[in-house]
């Protein structure tokens, strides 16, 4: 995955757009100095997550905003960002339906854009030796947008210390396509300091678990009378259960036994209820019959009496009460009904008693049963009883004593167990607390070969033919050129050095397919060499580096897209095959005056 610049673009209100559109594979911006060369790749930085705006000149007044077009893999983007700052905005550029380009704003962060299409997402860098963290676009924009000042700069190719560590881990990146996530990390003294304060807590813990040891045993000791404890109370449990078996028939009887005698009780209980009830009934039935024939007697003896006036009064009975009633008819229908009805309660009587009888004989049948019951239940519980004393002196010491022994055994086998883990950790801890001496060592095996051969292919094409030996100092980040570093040589070798290894670690790591974002932006690798004011020993010609150079950028088939911003003049040769952008400047010569139209005479740009 690979991101390729297409276009750089300043727009305004009232103004012509100022626009470069960048060219695939190699690119040359050429022009004077203060025609805008620099500030296309200070734009670049600031559209591609930089902090830091653009210099502030002239001609970029009225100027709003810039927008940066991408073209990756998934199609093609435009980075915005506004002059005067505030973050970049992200937008996918799709094709409508009408064929028109649809811009969708994406949430996602510009550095975490150019991470994951150079193919770094993920990957973790090293910070410092004791901190990790994920690689960032500013990892990224320092080895692929170089400016004027770092090309000459007598500093190592990592930059300012306080991110060294992390700029060096992703040179190793481009050139190995791993990262830092297996490397052991150093222990920061806020950790150190951590860890002295757990090693504290756990010799505490240590002297509470010792004071509560036992003094005349030992674990092995306490594990063997645990063991004879548990072996006691395992013969316990395993007597009573056995007895608890034999018991079991014995107390199921029981209580089969009980269930019945509940039955039997309650049946005989329902028969001598019936009785009592038979016998209220039958007190009834003879106090009817005797009310009866009470009745019988006073009908007859009324039946017996003389009829006689009133010896008060002299009135004849037939004028004293209904004369129906004293007609002997009416006298004898009434001593019928009464008979009937007294016949009537001898039969109930008769029928009654045979029930008593039958009720009665079946109390007497449920009272043995119950008897019988009683007896075979009370022969069931001596048998339990018994068993139970049979089996109750066999142990000498009971389950209870057994069981707070145990406990108290157990705890101690804790306290030896705790103790033996406080001790582990202990030692776990005081072996962290030693600061080990790991030598930071990363194998980026034959990739170093491979990027020195690339940037002395490059020096040789460059007219540095006498170069014998490039060499990748890996630490370093840099070249060693003929035993001597790039650093010790003067600012136009340095600078040119620097081009070859910046091209070659990007050919190797997009040839390769590592993580890169597949472009570069170098400013000015050739004007400190070409400087007529430089007292630098030049061994080969500038006019002749600069030719070489240009011809070879104009030949450029490598992996990567290749941006050259430079003051030098081009030989026509070279001007037909690379069709350089050039800016004119303020003098008489027709063409483009620089980044912004119409560039005045005046312009003070910081480098070019």
């Amino acid at each position: 995955m690979t991101v390729k610049l297409v276009s750089l673009v300043a727009t305004s209100p009232d103004k012509p757009e100022a626009r470069v559109d960048f060219r695939d594979p190699a690119m040359l911006v050429r022009g004077a100095s203060d025609t805008g060369k620099s500030y296309i790749r200070d734009c670049l930085w600031y559209l591609l997550g930089g902090d830091k705006l653009p210099k502030k000149i002239p001609e970029a007044s009225g100027y709003d905003l810039l927008t940066l077009e991408l073209e990756a893999d998934d199609g093609k983007y435009e980075v915005r960002r506004a002059h005067a700052g505030g973050d970049s905005s992200l937008i996918k550029i799709r094709a409508g339906n009408d064929g028109e380009s649809v811009c969708e704003i994406l949430e996602e962060d510009i550095g975490d854009f150019l991470v994951r299409h150079a193919g770094a997402a993920g990957k973790q860098l090293l910070r410092s030796r004791s901190k990790r963290g994920v690689v960032t676009g500013g990892d990224l924009r320092h080895w692929f947008l170089l400016s004027q000042p770092a090309m000459i700069s007598e500093d190592p190719t990592a930059g300012p210390v306080a991110n060294a560590t992390q700029r060096i881990a992703a040179f190793h990146m481009f050139l190995t396509g791993t990262d830092d996530s297996a490397i052991e990390l150093v222990k920061t003294s806020k950790e150190l300091d951590r860890i002295a304060g757990q090693i504290l807590g756990v010799e505490e813990a240590l002297r509470r678990v010792r004071a509560d040891l036992p003094d005349d045993q030992t674990k092995e000791e306490v594990a063997d009378a645990l063991e004879r404890v548990d072996v006691a109370l395992g013969a316990m449990t395993s007597h009573y259960e056995t007895r608890a078996s034999s018991l079991k028939n014995v107390r199921n009887g029981i209580l089969r036994k009980i269930a019945e005698l509940q039955a039997a009780e309650q049946e005989q209980n329902h028969s001598l209820s019936m009785i009592e009830r038979f016998d209220l009934l039958n007190a009834k039935y003879k106090s009817d019959s005797e009310r009866l024939g009470a009745t019988w007697e006073g009908v007859a003896m009324f039946q017996a009496l003389e009829e006689v006036p009133c010896p008060l009064c002299g009135t004849p009975p037939e004028a004293q009460v209904d004369p129906w009633q004293l007609r002997q008819g009416a006298q004898d229908s009434y001593r019928k009904a009464l008979k009937a009805e007294l016949e009537k309660i001898v039969v109930l009587r008769q029928g009654l008693a045979v029930a008593l009888a039958r009720e009665h004989e079946r109390a007497a049948r449920l009272e043995r049963a119950v008897q019988d019951i009683h007896a075979e239940l009370n022969e069931l519980e001596a048998t339990e009883k018994a068993r139970v004393n049979t089996t109750r002196y066999e142990f000498s010491g009971d389950p209870k004593s057994l069981a707070v022994r145990r406990s108290a055994l157990s705890e101690q086998l804790a306290k030896f167990d705790e103790e033996a883990q406080l001790i582990a950790e202990l030692t776990r801890l005081t072996n962290a607390k030693k600061q080990k001496k790991i030598p930071l060592s990363r194998n980026i095996g034959d990739a170093a070969t491979q990027v020195a051969g690339h940037a002395k292919r490059y020096l040789h094409a460059w007219g540095f033919t006498s170069i014998q030996s490039v060499l990748l100092d890996a630490d370093a980040c840099d070249l060693i050129l003929d035993s001597r570093a790039r650093l010790d040589f003067g600012a136009g070798k340095r600078a040119i050095f620097l081009a070859a290894l910046t091209i070659a670690v990007m050919e190797h790591a997009v040839g390769s397919g590592y993580p890169h974002l597949g472009f570069v932006v170098i400013d000015s690798p050739l004007k400190s060499y070409a400087d007529p004011k430089s007292r630098e020993q030049r061994e080969v010609e500038a006019s002749t580096v600069t030719d070489r150079f240009y011809a070879w950028l104009a030949q450029w088939e490598g992996s990567g897209q290749l941006i050259i911003l430079e003051n030098q003049e081009i030989k026509t040769e070279s001007k037909v095959l690379l069709k350089p952008l050039e800016f004119v400047g303020d003098g008489d010569d027709e063409g483009r005056r620089g980044f912004y139209p119409g560039m005045p005479k005046d312009t003070d740009e910081a480098s070019a």
